[in-house]
This record gives structure tokens, C-alpha cells and sequence, in this order.
């Protein structure tokens, strides 16, 4: 029992003992748990202390913050974030990212992926690419730049995630300023290198106005001639940039109305925000009941180095408001480029066509020169021909044993020569007087008949001598029209003789003539070697003959077709060649008009044909040519005249006095006195005299004519005299 107590007392002490230490531990865990609670709400203070601040300063920033934890679940934002999304950090937290932070591409629309998300997938930094934009609450995009990191905890950890992003509006614009005046002052110095480098008016207008209509952001844009057209109030648009020039015309072309005067008078530049509300636009009657295509307009005047207003650029659009202050300044720099190239480009395009005019007539002068040449050559070929027959025939003549028919015939052959260099030199002398507009004609009512007649007179030994088989074919009413006789022969002849030289021997030519109401008409028609189209245009040019040829005619100075075309022209008629080509015949038509019908032919002086029966003339000879000299008295004293023959200017004198002629016919070039001063001393000294002074002189020109009146001569004859007209002139009664 005694042990049982005993055993009972030690398990009480050990009891006891077991629960002083257990009392003793729990004291000790309730004192180390009380320090760590201590500790953990000190800890835990801390930590609420550094969220406070670390929210503080994440409020006090100016970027927007958003925090995440590692699910993407919204944490924190600050008052940024919350302005620039539309939703409180309150009412934020626990929702995911997604549903407060909704970004897209501002170029392609589409969403994009949230930074946070890959940085909570890789556990990496990452920023967004450029052009994104954030979509608020209440749909307001804002362009923005952002960076997302990983958020982790002292052992490393990943919990979560922050996100800084800011606005960059101000800076895109910035950007979109300084990209667009990039692009502009491109464009500009595209523009004046281009517009510079055009000298071409064609080419420029259009490159101008292109530029100018890119640089204006303009739906229509066109430059406007200032040059009136058709109408006395409207303006030629030259080209328009943009718009098809139906849909710019449907505007009414620029005119002279209130609203395009101040740029067509280079007053001023008109920009309207919109036309349509502009008074004098309303009150035009030009656009009265017209569409309204445009509302915002800009026109600037193009206004050269010299003040003059070369016309115009007017730009239109759709919309109202869309033309600045600097667009209508950079228009202006724009218009001052465009009026120095078109200035340059009307001195090039005025340096080319006066360096093609001078090319033309250098060309000109060099065919001149080649055909005057030819026509010198030709000229002396056709005065050498006679000279030789001439020669030979005076030697024939003067020979003891040349029997009176030898005679004769160098007597005929002489004459022959003669008339054909004078006929040569009359040609010369015509077509000098056409040229220098002095040749007057003597119209008269002419009959074709009687005209043709003498044509054919005059071309029938060279039509005989090919034995052509020549017909005329005449209209069979008599015909009269007012022309000069002899002219007309002479045209007509030279086409004969033309036609004769130009045909095979034994070849067809024919001579038709026809009347119409008002004009006359006459053809010369042959079958001989033709004219090569290239040759047509020049035909009737001075000095032209047809090189082909020249082994196939008779001679000529190539001078009878321009002679015949200015005589026709003279008379108010046309003269045209037609042929169908080399070996296809020639045609040529002559027209002339019927005109006022004159005297009757035949009312004028007639012509001599039977043996004189005039009155004899004492008439005095002067000219140092002897051979000239004595020639014409001895075919004067064979006319029953009494002459006397003198060969210088004082002998002259003495003569008058003493032979007492009643003519006197003075050579100008003579030694010792000239004939025009003769006649000045003749005329001081007998003023009552009778006596008719005569000028007969190689010097023909009109000039030498009025000197010759100015000295006191009543007539003037050219060498060689024609005997005929001298006759004519000694018959006719002396006043």
C-alpha cells in the first residue's frame, strides 16, 4: 500500500513536473507568438505603409499605371490610367485587364494584344509598337505609348504585373506636322525642278497645275488662260488636274464676272471658305442654276516679269473650310515658279521659231542664191546663142561674094536674134517692174479671140519647127473682157511656147477656152514630159526650171512662168499648174475676171500695117554709141526723116540751135555733158520751144523715169527701141 502510495506521489511530481514545463513551453510559445504578432502587425504596417506610398507616388506621376496580379486581374490604377479609360480603380480592381484596357491599331482597326498578357505569358518587358490607340469607356481613342514589367516577390516569384503608358497625341501631331511639311517641302522642291526644267508649254501647264492641286489638297484644280475666246467674256481652260474637264465645265468656264475678275486682273488672291455663301458667286448669272460641285475655292493669279497676267489656277472642293492661310501661301509660291517657266518656256519656244525662220531663210537665201546662179548661167547661155548667128550673119553679109538672097537671109537671121534678146530683156525688165509694183497696165475690152490669135501668132514657128499637132478649141461666143491686149498675148504665148519647148516633137497641145457669168478661162494642155510632184509648189517662183529637164527644152531664164503669174495677178486673175507626173503632160489654166468692160477693141490707136503716109520729121540723134547712133538715123532717113547725128552732150547743144530738130533723141550717158543735163539747158533756155525730147537709154528703171520728166524729156524709150512705137511717136502731131 505504502508503495502504491508512494508510486502515486512519484507520478503526481512527475505530472506536476510535465505541466510546469508544459505551462512553461506554452508560455514561452504564447510570449514568441506574441512577439511574432507583434512583429507580423509591424510587418504587416510596414507593408500597408509602403502600398500607401508606393499608390501615393503611383498617383503622382503623369503617365498612367495599371497593376495586375498574376492573373491579369486589375490590382490598381492610377488617376491617369482612370481619366484615360473611363473606369476607377475601385470599380476596376479584381476585373480582368481587357475589360478597362482595350487597345487597337490605329491604321488597321484591329485589336491588339495586351502587353500585360505577355509579360505575365514570357515574364519579360515589353512596350507596344507604334500607331495604337485606347479605346475608353465612352469610345474616345487616344494614340499612346506603353511599357509592361513583371512585378515578382523577394524570392523571385511572379505576382503579378504593371503597366505605364502615356498620351502622345500632342507628339503625333507634331509628327503628322512634320512628316506633312516634309512631304510639302518635297513636293515644292520636286515641283520648282520640274517646273524649272519644262520649256515646253504643253508639257509645263500641266505639271504646274497637277503640283499645285496635289500641294492644295484640292478635288479640282485647273490654269486658266487670260486670253478671251470665241466670247468676249470668256477664258480658255488650257488643263485642269484631278477632275475630268466635263465635270470642271459643268462650273461654267472662268470669266469675266465679279467672282474671276480679281485673278484675271491680277488683283488679288481670292480664297472662300464657301462659294456658295460668296455674293458675287449667288449673283453671277454664269452660274446661275448651276450643281454645286464646289464649296471651298482658291484662285491665284500667274502673273509674268512683266506685269502681264498670264491667266490663272482655281482650286476647288466638295467640302468648306478646307483651303488655309498656308495653303494659299504655298499656291502663291507655286504661281510665282509657274510664271517664271512659262516666261522661260515663251522666250525658248519665241528663240526656236525665230532660229527655225532664220533656218528657213538661210534655206531660203541658199535656193535663191543656187537659182540665181543657174539663172545667171542660163542668162548668159541665152545672150551667147544670138550673138554668134548675129556675128556670123554680119560677116556673111559683108562678104564680096554673098549673093543678095545670102544677104537677105543674114539680114532675117540678124533681126530674128535681135527680137529674141530683146524679147529676153523685156522679160528682165517686167518682172523687175512686177516685183517693184511699178508695171501699169493698159486695159482695155479685150477680145479673147483677137488675143489668142496673137498668141498663136507668136508661138507658131516654135510649135511648127516640133510639128505638134496643135488645136484650139474656143467658145463660140464672142467674148470680151476687160484686160490689158498685149499682156494677155504675152501670157498665153509663153505657156505656148512653154508647152512647145516641154513636148516631144509631133506631140499633142491644146488651147481651150471657156466664159463663165463673171470670168474668163484658158487652159494650155499637152502631152509632153511633165512636172515631178516636188516641183509643182515652186514652178512659178523666180529663176525655178525643172533640173530634170534642161536637156529636154529650147532655153529659157526660167523667169516667163513668174512673169506670167504676177501679170495674171496684176489683171485680178490666178494662174495654177496641174500635173500627173514625170512623161503624164502638163496643164495649165489661166482665170481672169470679165471685170468692167472699157472702150470697144479696135477704139484705141490703130496699128500701122500699110505704107506710111506721115508727116516728115527733122530729128536730132545724140549717143556716144556710133554704131547705135547711126543704125537709127539710117532707118529714120529710109522713113523719109532728116536727121542729123551728133555722139556728146555739147554737140547737142550747138545742134539744136543750128539744125532747129523737132525732136531730139538723147542718150543719158554721154562724155563731155549727160542727156539729162542737155535737156535741163534746152529746157532753161528755149521754155517756148516746141521741141520734143526723147530719152533713149539702156537705164529703164522707174526711178530713171521720173528723173528723166524731172529733167524735161516728154518720153522715155528703153534700149532697144522698138522702131514701131518710135514710128508711132514721130507721126503722132506735135502741140
Amino acid at each position: 500500500m505504502a508503495d502504491d502510495d508512494a508510486e502515486d506521489a512519484e507520478l503526481r511530481s512527475v505530472a506536476l513536473k510535465n505541466a510546469e514545463s508544459i505551462l512553461s513551453a506554452r508560455r514561452r510559445a504564447e510570449e514568441a507568438l506574441l512577439v511574432t504578432k507583434e512583429a507580423l502587425e509591424k510587418k504587416t504596417q510596414e507593408l500597408e505603409e509602403q502600398r500607401e506610398w508606393f499608390q501615393v507616388s503611383l498617383s503622382s506621376i503623369g503617365d498612367a499605371v495599371i497593376t495586375t496580379d498574376v492573373n491579369g486581374a486589375i490590382t490598381f490604377l492610377n488617376p491617369v490610367a482612370e481619366r484615360m479609360t473611363g473606369s476607377s480603380s475601385r470599380a476596376a480592381a479584381g476585373q480582368p485587364l481587357e475589360q478597362v484596357f482595350r487597345i487597337i491599331n490605329e491604321l488597321t482597326r484591329a485589336p491588339v494584344i495586351n502587353p500585360i498578357r505577355l509579360v505575365l505569358r514570357d515574364g519579360n518587358t515589353v512596350g507596344l509598337a507604334n500607331h495604337t490607340a485606347l479605346v475608353s469607356n465612352d469610345g474616345t481613342e487616344t494614340p499612346i505609348d506603353d511599357t509592361a514589367a513583371p512585378i515578382r516577390d523577394a524570392h523571385g516569384r511572379l505576382i503579378g504585373a504593371v503597366m505605364v503608358f502615356h498620351d502622345v497625341t500632342v507628339r503625333r501631331r507634331v509628327e503628322l506636322a512634320l512628316r506633312q511639311e516634309s512631304e510639302t517641302l518635297e513636293l515644292l522642291n520636286e515641283t520648282g525642278t520640274a517646273i524649272a526644267a519644262q520649256l515646253n508649254l504643253q508639257t509645263l501647264l500641266p505639271s504646274v497645275t497637277d503640283a499645285a492641286t496635289k500641294l492644295s489638297a484640292a478635288e479640282f484644280g485647273a490654269f486658266c488662260d487670260n486670253v478671251i475666246v470665241r466670247r468676249a467674256d470668256a477664258n480658255s481652260l488650257h488643263t485642269r488636274s484631278r477632275a475630268a474637264r466635263e465635270a470642271f465645265e459643268q462650273l461654267g468656264l472662268p470669266r469675266n464676272t465679279p467672282i474671276f475678275n480679281p485673278t484675271f486682273r491680277g488683283e488679288r488672291v481670292v480664297r472662300l471658305a464657301d462659294i456658295t455663301r460668296d455674293p458675287d458667286y449667288a449673283s453671277s448669272a454664269a452660274n446661275a442654276g448651276a450643281p454645286t460641285l464646289i464649296r471651298s475655292y482658291l484662285a491665284v493669279p500667274v502673273i509674268s516679269r512683266s506685269s502681264e497676267v498670264i491667266g490663272g489656277l482655281f482650286f476647288g472642293h466638295s467640302q468648306p473650310n478646307m483651303f488655309s492661310a498656308r495653303t494659299e501661301r504655298l499656291i502663291l509660291g507655286v504661281a510665282a515658279q509657274a510664271a517664271v517657266a512659262i516666261d522661260n518656256a515663251r522666250l525658248y519656244e519665241g528663240a526656236q521659231a525665230q532660229i527655225a525662220r532664220r533656218e528657213q531663210a538661210e534655206a531660203a537665201l541658199r535656193e535663191t542664191d543656187r537659182r540665181k546662179d543657174e539663172f545667171l548661167a542660163t542668162l548668159a547661155h541665152e545672150l551667147r546663142n544670138p550673138l554668134a548667128p548675129i556675128r556670123q550673119a554680119a560677116l556673111i553679109s559683108k562678104m564680096p561674094s554673098a549673093t543678095e538672097a545670102q544677104k537677105r537671109w543674114s539680114h532675117d537671121v540678124i533681126s530674128r536674134q535681135v527680137q529674141h534678146m530683146s524679147l529676153l530683156l523685156d522679160d528682165l525688165l517686167d518682172v523687175s517692174r512686177i516685183t517693184r509694183g511699178t508695171l501699169q497696165l493698159r486695159k482695155q475690152a479685150t477680145e479673147l479671140a483677137s488675143v489668142i490669135d496673137a498668141a498663136v501668132e507668136t508661138a507658131r514657128p516654135t510649135l511648127d519647127a516640133k510639128r505638134h499637132h496643135f488645136t484650139v478649141d474656143l467658145c463660140p461666143e464672142q467674148t470680151y473682157f476687160s484686160a490689158d491686149p498685149m499682156r494677155i498675148a504675152q501670157i498665153l504665148s509663153n505657156l505656148l511656147t512653154n508647152a512647145a519647148k516641154y513636148t516631144d516633137p509631133e506631140g499633142t497641145i491644146r488651147l481651150v477656152a471657156r466664159r463663165s457669168t463673171d470670168s474668163v478661162t484658158i487652159q494650155v494642155i499637152d502631152n509632153g514630159i511633165g512636172i515631178a510632184d516636188e516641183a509643182l509648189p515652186r514652178i512659178f517662183q523666180m529663176f525655178s526650171q525643172v533640173a530634170a529637164t534642161h536637156d529636154r527644152s529650147d532655153g529659157g531664164l526660167g523667169i516667163g512662168l513668174a512673169l506670167a503669174k504676177g501679170l495674171i495677178e496684176l489683171h485680178g486673175g490666178r494662174i495654177e499648174a496641174k500635173s500627173a507626173g514625170l512623161g503624164q503632160g502638163s496643164e495649165f489654166t489661166v482665170s481672169l475676171p470679165i471685170g468692167a468692160l472699157g472702150m470697144p477693141l479696135g477704139s484705141g490707136d490703130p496699128i500701122r500695117t500699110g505704107p506710111r503716109a506721115a508727116p516728115k520729121r527733122r530729128v536730132l540723134i545724140a549717143d556716144d554709141n556710133r554704131d547705135s547712133a547711126e543704125s537709127l538715123a539710117m532707118l529714120l532717113r529710109m522713113e523719109g526723116h532728116e536727121v542729123m547725128v551728133v555722139h556728146d552732150g555739147p554737140a547737142a547743144l550747138q545742134a539744136v540751135v543750128g539744125f532747129d530738130p523737132q525732136f531730139a533723141l538723147l542718150d543719158i550717158g554721154m562724155p563731155g555733158m549727160s542727156g539729162y543735163e542737155v535737156a535741163r539747158k534746152l529746157r532753161e533756155s528755149l521754155p517756148a520751144s516746141p521741141l520734143r525730147l526723147v530719152a533713149v537709154t539702156g537705164w529703164g528703171q522707174h526711178s530713171d523715169k521720173a528723173r528723166a520728166r524731172s529733167s524735161g524729156f516728154d518720153h522715155h524709150f528703153t534700149k532697144p527701141v522698138e522702131p514701131e512705137r518710135l514710128m508711132q511717136l514721130l507721126d503722132a502731131p506735135i502741140t
